[in-house]
This record gives C-alpha cells, structure tokens and sequence, in this order.
C-alpha cells in the first residue's frame, strides 16, 4: 500500500490528476450500472447509439486517459471490469471535448459454449480501453458520447 501511495506520488501531478478523476469516474459508473436500469445510465450519461465520430480526435490524450483510467481499474477498492472502463474513459474523453465511443461485443469460445461480452472504448478510431481483448469479439452496438 505505502509503495502504491509513493508510486502514485511520483506521477507528474496532471498524471494524477487524471488518475483521481479516473477512479471517480469508474465508482460512479459502477454505482450506476449497479442501481438502474441500463436504458437510463445511458440516458443519465447522455449517450446514444452511433459510431460516428462527435468531437476532435487525439492520439496523445487518447493514450493519457487509457493510461489513467487502466492505473485507476487496476488500484479501485472494487473490481473494475471492462464495461465501467469503457464508460469512464468516454465520460473522460468526452469532458475533453474529444470523440467517444463504447463499443460492446459479444464472442462464443466454442459451439454450444455461453457467449462471453467485452466493452472497449475508442477517440474515433483511436483505441482507448480494452481493444487488446476487443479482436475476439464481435462488436453488436456502439454507444457515442
């Protein structure tokens, strides 16, 4: 814990910044995905359907809050999976003025087998969180920022 707190501390303070911001997010987005219906965290978070592009795109603040928001995901007091990083990370973007996009998939390991679902988010077409997981998957609905 004390080496995590010093790690942490020896972040350029935008990097924490960012970092804090970030674990906020992902409680909020758990707290919500826990209490209401999908259909109005969606609407709470003023998200739609749609692949489009709505805001400017950056690579290098695309990579900042990926990298704040997996730092956060991997030190949260809770589990932290791929669908609450995807939306915080848009929510992030998105307070940034820039593109953001959850994508939500969907693969099946075998015939017969249960289907598994993975979330990822991108800046337009820059990958944001979980696209190294999101090749396996086959995209079903994207939600737009």
């Amino acid at each position: 814990m004390i080496r995590t707190l010093a790690r942490f501390l020896a972040l350029p303070l935008a990097e924490q910044g960012r970092t804090v911001e970030a674990m906020v997010l992902l409680l909020a987005v758990r707290l919500l995905l826990g209490l209401l219906p999908f259909r109005q965290v969606l609407a709470l978070l003023r998200m739609g359907p749609g692949h489009g592009p709505r805001g400017r795109q950056s690579a290098a603040e695309a990579a900042q809050v990926g990298r704040a928001v997996a730092r956060a995901a991997r030190h949260a007091p809770f589990r932290a999976v791929c669908l609450q990083q995807a939306f915080a990370a848009t929510l992030m973007l998105r307070r940034r003025g820039l593109a953001a996009t959850v994508h939500l998939g969907v693969a099946r390991e075998a015939p017969g087998a249960d289907l598994t679902a993975h979330a990822w988010s991108r800046c337009g077409d820059i990958p944001v969180t979980g696209e190294a997981a999101a090749a396996d998957f086959t995209a079903v609905v994207a939600f737009a920022a």
